[in-house]
């Protein structure tokens, strides 16, 4: 047995030696709890009228005795503490604001997959709409409202021009 294994062993029978005959007093002893109340409790007399009366629990009540009645709205627990006053309608009273109008809706792409074909780092890219096959180059306008923005697989980048914006089509990792 090597010497750290020994001082090990004897830490060890000091640690259960001073556990088993250590401290015989007991931590966990229970105190009943004394009720308070107010300034006069602190005089002799009053702590022995205070101990000898019997000390309750009160019966819980009812969600809707403490709250009130409930109008379907949240209650607000703790009240509002608003430090500020709303701020004013920039709108004069009583005009009504005309509604936004609608965004233009965008128009999915009419594009199908078809494949792609790679050399020097230039991207062929073959594409369907309809019954016409296109093969697709960067830069590339098809019939003056796509252009081509990027082809950098596994993304090619498509640019809806009447509304200017930029749709992708996945066409695969580059291998």
């Amino acid at each position: 047995m090597k010497r750290k294994h020994v001082i090990l062993a004897l830490a060890f029978l000091l640690s259960a030696g001073l556990l088993a005959f250590g401290r015989t007093n007991r931590a966990d002893q229970v105190v009943e709890a004394m009720p308070r109340a107010g300034a006069h409790a602190a005089t002799p007399s009053a702590r022995t009228t205070m101990a000898a009366e019997v000390v309750g629990i009160a019966a819980l009540r009812a969600r809707t005795e403490l709250l009130g009645a409930t109008t379907g709205e949240p209650h607000a627990l703790f009240g509002s503490r608003a430090m500020a006053s709303p701020l004013p309608s920039a709108a004069p009273a009583g005009a009504e604001v005309p509604p936004l109008p609608p965004e233009p809706a965008v128009p999915s792409l009419p594009f199908t997959y078809l494949g792609k074909q790679g050399a020097d780092g230039n991207w062929e890219v073959y594409l369907t709409r309809g019954d016409e096959t296109l093969i697709v180059h960067d830069q590339m306008v098809i019939d003056d409202t796509y252009r081509v923005d990027a082809i950098r697989p596994p993304t090619m980048t498509l640019v809806y021009l009447p509304l200017k914006l930029v749709q992708t089509l996945d066409i695969g990792s580059a291998d």
